[in-house]
C-alpha cells in the first residue's frame, strides 16, 4: 500500500506563545493558525533536550539524546544514526530537506568531517554540488547558521537572486539588511513549494522537511517586517529576576550575563537587559515569526494547488523554545521554564484526525512513532517515544503520565548533567550536583518559586525522584540489536 506524503515544518527557538493559535493576539500567524484549526494542537509538548542538535536528532529518531549520542551541541558522531527518513527511503519514499538540519556541528574546521560546517561551504565558494544523500535524505538544501550568514545552498540561492555581502550586516536598529524576499525563511518557502509543485517524483510518496532557522537570536528580522510591530506591542515576559532567588546559582549568573556552557565569566549586564532592549527583542521575534508564517502559507498553498492536502500528514513543531525575558532570562540552556521546554506541536491528517486542542502530555520523541502509526508502518525498535495514535483517535485517552527532558553542558570539566520530569501538575529537576528544583505547576503556573526544599512538598519531591529514575531506566537504549546469546 502506498504511504501518505509527510511534511515536517520546523522552527528554531520558537515559543509556542508567539503564535496566534496559542493565544498571542499581536503576532500575525494566519497560516499556522489555519493548520492548527484543521489538526490537533498540543498544548503540552515537551522537548527531549532544550538546545538545537540534541532535540533535532531526537525529533527524527524518536530517541533520547543519551541514546542517539548527540547529547549537546558541537558533537560529531562517527556515523549517521537511523532516522525516520532512512526508514521511509527504504519503503520507496522520496526524501528531501530544505533549511536547517543541524545533525552535525556548524562551527568547526573544514577537515573535521562535518558537512554542515560553515568552513566546509565557504571552501566551496560558489561551487555548490553536494545535495546529498544525507542522514536518510535523498536531497538536501542547507542553511548554515542564521541570517547573519549566507552559506550553503541558501548562500548560492541568495547570490543568484541578487544578494550582496553588505546586506548581511545589521542596521542600527538590529534588523538584518537582507530584504524579506531574500531571507532564508523565503528561501525555504520557495524551495519547498517548488519541490512540491514541480520537482517531486509524482509516482512516489514524499517526506519533506521545511526547517526555518528563525526566530533564533540575534533577533534580527528584515526591516519591513520589524516595522509592522511597535515596542508597545511587546507582551510582558513572565515574572522577574526576583523569581531566581530560589533557583540554583546558574540562573542568577545567566541573568547577569555571566553564565555560559563553557563556564562562568565576567558579568555583562549585572542589572539584566534594559526595558527598551527587552521590548525590541520581543517584537523582532514577532516579526521573524510573521515571515515564517508567510512562508508556511506558501507551502500549504502548494499542497492545496496540487490536491495533496488529503494525502499528506503535516507536523509543525520547534526544536526548543526561548526564555524571551521570562524571569529576566534570555535564549536557552539549563533553565527549565515552560517557555523553553514546552513547544508548539500541531499534527494534521485530514483522513484520520478530527481537529481538537489537546492538554495531554506529549514529547518530541513521540513524533516518529506517531507518524509511523498514522502511516501504518512498524515503529523501529530503537525508538524511545510512544505513539500518540490512541489519543489522536480518542481525545479522552491519555498516552503518557510524564515527559522527560535531558541536558548536559559539554566542555569537559565544565560538564554537568540534569534530568527534568514533567507530570500533569508538577515539574522536577535533578542535577548531577545533587541540586533540585520542584515547581507546582497547578498552583504556580508562572513558575515563580522552587519548592524542592519546602517541608510541605518533601514527600512529593521523593516521589518525583523515584518516578524520574523509573523513566530513565525504562528508556535505556534498545540498539544495537542482540544477534546471539554470547
Amino acid at each position: 500500500m502506498k504511504g501518505k506524503n509527510i511534511v515536517v515544518i520546523m522552527t528554531d527557538q520558537l515559543r509556542k506563545d508567539s503564535l496566534g493559535c496559542y493565544g498571542n493576539a499581536v503576532v500575525n500567524t494566519p497560516h499556522i493558525d489555519r493548520l492548527a484549526n484543521q489538526g490537533v494542537q498540543f498544548d503540552r509538548c515537551y522537548v527531549a533536550n532544550p538546545i538545537c542538535m540534541p532535540n533535532r536528532l531526537s525529533i527524527f529518531t524518536g530517541m533520547y539524546p543519551r541514546n542517539h549520542g548527540l547529547w549537546t551541541n558541537g558533537l560529531l558522531l562517527e556515523h549517521e544514526r537511523r532516522t525516520l527518513p532512512m526508514e521511509l527511503l527504504e519503503r520507496g519514499y522520496q526524501t528531501a530537506s530544505f533549511g536547517k538540519i543541524h545533525f552535525e556541528p556548524t562551527a568547526c574546521p573544514v577537515d573535521c568531517g562535518s558537512r554542515e560546517s560553515r568552513e566546509y561551504w565557504e571552501s566551496k565558494g560558489g561551487c555548490i554540488e553536494d545535495f546529498g544523500p544525507y542522514w536518510g535524505f535523498d536531497h538536501v538544501e542547507l542553511t548554515i547558521g542564521h541570517s547573519t550568514r549566507a552559506a550553503g545552498h541558501y548562500g548560492k540561492w541568495f547570490r543568484e537572486k541578487g544578494g550582496t555581502a553588505d546586506m548581511l550586516e545589521p542596521d542600527k536598529n538590529g534588523c538584518t539588511s537582507v530584504p524579506a524576499e531574500l531571507h532564508d525563511s523565503s528561501f525555504i518557502g520557495e524551495r519547498v513549494s517548488t519541490f512540491i509543485c514541480e520537482e517531486r517524483e509524482k509516482d512516489r510518496p514524499f517526506f519533506v522537511v521545511a526547517s526555518f532557522p528563525d526566530p533564533h537570536h540575534p533577533f534580527n528580522p528584515p526591516k519591513a517586517y520589524a516595522e509592522r510591530y511597535g515596542l508597545e506591542d511587546a507582551l510582558a515576559p513572565t515574572g522577574g529576576p526576583e523569581d531566581l532567588e530560589t533557583r540554583p546559582e546558574h540562573y542568577r549568573q545567566h541573568f547577569k550575563g555571566a553564565w555560559h556552557r563553557k563556564g562562568v565569566g565576567p558579568e555583562k549586564h549585572p542589572l539584566g537587559v534594559a526595558k527598551d532592549e527587552e521590548s525590541r527583542r520581543i517584537i523582532h521575534t514577532y516579526a521573524m515569526v510573521d515571515l515564517i508564517d508567510y512562508n508556511v502559507g506558501r507551502i500549504l498553498d502548494a499542497l492545496e494547488q496540487q490536491g495533496l492536502m488529503e494525502d499528506t500528514i503535516i507536523v509543525f513543531t520547534s526544536d526548543h523554545g526561548e526564555l524571551l525575558g521570562d524571569h529576566g532570562l534570555w535564549t536557552k540552556g539549563p533553565f527549565f521554564y515552560e517557555g523553553l521546554i514546552n513547544v508548539p506541536l500541531i499534527i494534521y491528517d485530514k483522513d484520520r484526525i478530527n481537529p481538537f486542542v489537546s492538554e495531554e502530555l506529549v514529547s518530541s520523541i513521540d513524533i516518529v512513532p506517531t507518524l509511523c502509526d498514522l502511516n501504518q508502518m512498524p515503529v523501529p525498535l530503537y525508538v524511545n517515544g510512544v505513539s500518540q495514535m490512541a489519543h489522536l483517535e480518542d481525545p479522552a485517552h491519555s498516552v503518557r503520565n510524564c515527559c522527560m527532558t535531558e541536558y548536559r553542558n559539554g566542555y569537559g570539566e565544565k560538564d554537568c548533567a540534569a534530568r527534568v520530569l514533567v507530570t500533569k501538575d508538577m515539574k522536577y529537576v535533578r542535577y548531577q550536583t545533587g541540586e533540585c528544583e520542584l515547581t507546582d505547576l497547578q498552583n504556580d503556573p508562572q513558575e515563580r518559586t522552587n519548592v524542592a526544599h519546602d517541608e510541605e512538598y518533601g514527600n512529593r519531591a521523593k516521589e518525583m525522584t523515584a518516578q524520574l529514575l523509573d523513566e530513565m531506566l525504562s528508556t535505556e537504549a534498545k540498539d544495537p540489536i542482540q544477534i546471539a546469546h554470547a
